[in-house]
This record gives structure tokens, sequence and C-alpha cells, in this order.
């Protein structure tokens, strides 16, 4: 009877060291291929900026054929670069065509959005709050009124101030109350803590310049 129950012991001992190590190797790969998924994106990032650099110095020049093939081989898929200095987030953006434009790969460009040179217009954008690594937008409840938002489009930084923030009911349509005289950046999340709002930020355009 002893040895039964020693026996049982140990291989409980064994099943709990194993479970311990399972999880703790989950723990650590995961770890891991975040680090390496954002790595990855701050490369993509660079090569935005380094991408938007040459075009820039190419205007007005007559265009040589070697250069046009290393831009083929970069096969570039950012069409610009969202920043918010106070969250730390800075991530790329693509066009609404691309199948990646979507909450499960990245920040989404919602349909009807239009970019920031169009005057009066309204870039808006959606993003996963949460703690998986798509979740991009999970910090954005820390922004407040005048606290800047970056977008880098087409060799011009355009800067926003959060001039409104507010709840609505996650109902699967967002009703968006802006200045409709003001060039629009529109953030949108579920509410933090609550499973049936979604938060939404409204800045408008407050300074652009080339970058």
């Amino acid at each position: 009877m002893q040895q039964r129950k020693t026996k049982r012991n140990n291989i409980l001992i064994v099943i709990g060291t194993l479970l311990i190590f399972l999880s703790t190797s989950y723990l650590i790969f995961n770890h891991f291929n975040n680090e390496r998924l954002k790595q990855s994106e701050n490369d993509k990032i660079e090569e935005f900026f380094e991408v938007e650099e040459e075009e820039i110095e190419e205007i007005g020049e007559e265009p040589i054929e070697e250069k046009k093939e290393e831009k083929q081989e970069i096969n570039y898929d950012y069409i610009a670069v969202l920043e918010i200095p106070k969250i730390n987030l800075k991530r790329g953006l693509v066009s609404t065509d691309s199948k990646y434009n979507n909450v499960n790969y990245n920040i989404k460009i919602v349909d009807g959005s239009l970019m920031p040179y169009v005057r009066n217009g309204n870039l808006i954008l959606a993003g996963h709050n949460g703690s998986a690594y798509i979740s991009f937008f999970r910090n954005l409840y820390k922004l407040d009124i005048n606290d800047s938002v970056y977008v880098y489009f087409d060799g011009i930084r355009y800067e926003y101030k959060i001039a409104d923030i507010y709840d609505v009911d996650k109902t699967g349509t967002v009703n968006i109350s802006r200045d409709k005289n003001r060039t629009t950046i529109t953030l949108i999340t579920c509410k933090k803590y609550s499973k049936d709002k979604q938060t939404v930020f409204i800045g408008y355009l407050n300074n652009k310049e080339p970058y």
C-alpha cells in the first residue's frame, strides 16, 4: 500500500514538473517570438523612411535603371506610419486593398477614410485593445486632450492634437462626432475593462512639415 502511494506521488511530481517545464518553455518562446516580430516591424518602418528619402531626393532627376531594380526588390508594403510618442507606439499602415489592412493583423485604415493631404478629410484607424501582440491600441486609454499623434505620409509629417475622447456602444458601427471643417484623425478601439463599449479619440491637424 505504501509503495503504491509512493509510486503515485512520484508520478504526480513528474507530471507537475513536466507541466511547469512546458509552461515556462511556452512563455519563453512567446516572449522571444514577440521580440522578433517587434524587431521585424522596426526594420520595416526604417525601410519606409529610407524609401521615402530616396524618392524625395530623386525628384527632378533622370531615373537610374539600377535604382529602379533595387526598389522593386524591396517589395515595400507600408504606405504610411502612425506614431504616438506618449504611448511609445510606432506602427506602419498598409493600403486599404491589402489583406493585412485588418485589425487581426495590423492597425486598420477604415473604409471611407481620407489620407492626411485631403483638406477637412478624416483618417479613421481601428485597432485591438488587449494583451495579444496584435493589440496595438492597448495603451490608447492613456491619451489625454492635447496629446500629439503623428502620421508620416508621402514625405510629410502630419501632427494632430487630441481634442475629444468619448465612448460609444459596440454595435458594429461607430458614430463619429467631429468638426467637418477641420482635417481629422479618428482612433477607435475597445474600451478598457469593458466588453460592450468602444472609445473614440478625435484629433485635429495642428501642423505639417517635411521629414
